[in-house]
């Protein structure tokens, strides 16, 4: 039995026969419309097939009423994110928030403390839904990795109620295999350089795989996930 106790509430809302939905906020890094697959798909493939409780006729319980939105948006700031959050509890009223980023008010000249204070007020509107968040992975780019740094410093340090699960992917991204993620040309040239920032299908399964062995208990193998996939002969990917 998965003891998660986030995989268990949303288990429990799914045996009373409820809808839960989770709404995706975040920057180009969780959109990720160019890569497939990304990391959302294989967060929700994976999620909604680890429901093992649900057999026979009853196999379609997880995959109709696990409900998915993406309100994630390339380029978006932090301030962008306080603005989708508002929007997604207006349109669809989500019952889990999964947040990851914040490294793009570097570049928007964005300050530390204006960031903080952006996460913190989103933080503190969503007290009565369940949060995942994370600053954004541990890129290629060392002087980004630097710069980005105090920002993840000091977010993760902002007070929060229980219903918020904070992941440190600045962390644990620096600790998986990131030589093999960043193939991707910034450009079609033969000479381009490669995107430092954002991973391939690969580096994308490695990001579903920090959040759903670090909150859900789930342990994967990208690997084997994405050779299925690319394979183009396998129905229901492995992910085990």
């Amino acid at each position: 039995m998965n003891n998660s106790p986030l995989y268990q509430k949303i288990l429990k809302e799914l045996q009373a026969g409820e809808q839960y939905k989770i709404a995706f906020i975040g920057d180009s890094l969780t959109s990720a419309e160019w890569v497939h697959p990304n990391w959302r798909d294989a967060f929700e493939y994976i999620l909604k097939f680890s429901f093992e409780e649900f057999k026979n006729e009853d196999w379609w319980i997880p995959e109709w009423n696990l409900k998915f939105f993406n309100y994630s948006l390339d380029g978006a700031s932090s301030k962008d994110f306080l603005l989708s959050t508002e929007v997604a509890l207006k349109e669809v009223n989500p019952d889990l928030f999964i947040i990851m980023g914040t490294s793009n008010d570097i570049g928007l000249n964005i300050p530390v403390e204006k960031s903080k204070e952006n996460m913190g007020e989103i933080f503190e509107i969503l007290q009565s839904k369940d949060v995942i968040y994370s600053p954004d992975i541990y890129s290629g780019d060392e002087v980004l990795n630097n710069a980005y740094k105090p920002y993840v410093e000091e977010i993760l340090q902002l007070p929060r109620s229980s219903n918020i699960f904070m992941v440190n992917g600045f962390e644990l991204f620096s600790k998986y295999p990131s030589e093999d993620f960043y193939t991707l040309d910034l450009d079609n040239s033969e000479t381009s350089a490669k995107d430092l920032v954002h991973p391939n299908s690969l580096g994308n399964v490695y990001i579903a795989k920090m959040f759903l062995e670090n909150v859900f208990g789930i342990e994967i193998s990208p690997e084997k996930y994405v050779d299925d996939i690319l394979s183009n002969t396998v129905k229901f990917p492995r992910w085990r």
